[in-house]
């Protein structure tokens, strides 16, 4: 497109410009590992909803919304919306059990929670399969900011991934989670502000009112029309993923309180079905006012760039990046953290000083920004790492996860050989898929996977005869309210 406005471009250098002064502060302000990855657990009900919704909300759950409503209609928004049904559901039934135990054994990452629960080995496979759904998580967002800049800057291509790039990972290795946390507020309200109080009205008033999208085909209002099958698929791995998620723990622990906890979960979750209306209108309205829009344009850049007022379209546009940088720096945020904590700390120096895990935080954070932009220039392969990531994650940790909260008699053997049997499962399906061994293997790998999962670890979790030392262990989960 490359019709960018000087007032629109001023107004996204400013921020990318506030983004990197705020992780100095951050810097300045992280005096511990704790402060790193957990802000030292003193976040309060609305600081953490805005870090839920800011996290959760990338470029693919705004971008990709509105170019979903524009091609396919209405069923476009169900990817987000699915989000705040398991934003939801994970803070009525889960956060404050998490936040409770993770506050009384001191943890600060997933792994080492499921770890203190069974054992390391355990451990380790959440280690492996966070530390690749978040790393795939990532190129997918550098890959959408880049992308995002081009389009509407005309830029060189390599000249906006650079920039996205080096902005982002640079003030999360610099700050943490405390300049996350700083960082938010902005982000959250800018999201807000540029797909919902902007963006839903002036793409009404763009197409000349809301009932123009009557001109739409009846089609573009079916709910079902990506297959329900799909959808369903979707919305368990999705769902499930909260469940199995760095980021929902690190939410917890991060927490001042318990409460605090399922308070910031449930308001998140009705900020995220705000911003699915506002991406699947915007959609919508591009459909009506542009369909010849070439396919693989942003549906969500056409309609902001060519039918919002100057200045306004660079605060939507910075809201856009908000989105899609506050995703990207959680995500480097969290590998980080499993690099540093639960493989360096607890396997390879566990006497390691306040001051090395604070500096190895640094520089793995950069490491993985650096990982992450290598995946990101392999562009055709993100989306299908991404999806198999989050399979993998969904499948084989939902239920030694969750059952083994409220499940006592589950031993560690019962834990760790559901978590292997659903990666074996879930890789073979992937690649029968790919190999045409039959029809079978063209049903989603997110299915065979709980499944095989769910039957070890009930099965075994049944026949376990476990020590009086390993109860009392799992009391710790099981009892905590």
């Amino acid at each position: 497109m490359g019709n960018l406005r000087l007032v629109d471009g001023i107004i996204i250098i400013v921020y990318f410009a506030i983004m990197a002064v705020l992780g100095v502060v951050g810097y300045k302000k992280s005096k511990t590992s704790e402060d790193f990855y957990v802000a030292g657990k003193s976040l309060g009900t609305f600081s953490l909803a805005a870090m839920w919704m800011s996290s959760w909300i990338g470029g693919s759950s705004i971008v990709g919304t509105s170019t979903d409503a524009f091609n396919l209609g209405v069923c476009g928004g169900w990817y987000v919306v699915i989000l705040s049904i398991g934003c939801l559901l994970f803070g009525l039934t889960f956060s404050r059990k998490a936040s409770t135990v993770g506050k009384r054994l001191q943890t600060i990452t997933y792994p080492a929670f499921i770890t203190q629960r069974y054992d390391k080995r355990s451990g380790m496979i959440v280690v492996i399969c966070c530390f690749l759904a978040n790393l795939a998580f990532l190129a997918s967002q550098l890959v959408a900011m880049g992308s995002m800049l081009t389009t509407i800057t005309g830029w060189d291509v390599s000249t906006c991934f650079i920039v996205s790039t080096v902005v982002t990972v640079l003030y999360s290795a610099i700050g943490g989670l405390l300049a996350i946390t700083y960082t938010t507020w902005i982000q959250f309200l800018l999201i807000i502000l540029g797909t919902v109080i902007i963006g839903i009205p002036l793409s009404g008033s763009a197409i000349g009112g809301f009932d123009q999208l009557k001109t739409l085909p009846p089609e573009w209002f079916d709910l079902g029309r990506a297959g329900w099958g799909t959808t369903l698929a979707l919305a368990v791995s999705s769902i499930f993923s909260f469940f199995t998620s760095m980021d929902s723990y690190t939410r917890c622990f991060a927490a001042k309180s318990p409460s605090a906890s399922r308070k910031g979960a449930l308001w998140a979750s009705l900020a995220i079905l705000f911003i699915a209306l506002g991406a699947t209108i915007m959609g919508l309205a591009a459909r009506v006012l542009m369909p010849e829009l070439p396919a693989g344009s942003s549906a969500y850049a056409a309609i902001v760039s060519r039918y919002f007022p100057a200045g306004v379209s660079g605060i939507v546009l910075v809201g856009v990046f908000a989105a899609i940088m506050s995703t990207g720096v959680v995500c480097i945020n969290l590998c980080s953290a499993n690099i540093t904590m639960d493989i360096y700390r607890d396997c390879i120096n566990p006497k390691a000083s306040e001051k090395s895990l604070k500096y190895m935080g640094m520089l793995t954070s950069l490491l993985i920004g650096i990982i992450g932009a290598v995946l990101a220039w392999w562009k055709y392969n993100v989306i299908s790492l991404l999806m198999i990531a989050f399979t993998f994650q969904s499948s084989s940790l939902f239920f030694p996860t969750v059952l083994g909260m409220f499940w006592r008699k589950p031993t560690a053997k019962a834990s760790f050989y559901s978590m292997l049997i659903s990666l074996i499962v879930v890789i073979l399906w992937l690649v029968g898929n790919n190999a045409g061994w039959g029809s079978i293997f063209t049903i989603d790998a997110v299915w065979p996977g709980l499944l095989s999962s769910a039957l070890v670890y009930v099965v075994m979790g049944l026949l376990s005869k476990p020590t009086d030392e390993e109860l009392a262990q799992a009391d710790l989960f099981c009892k905590a309210e």
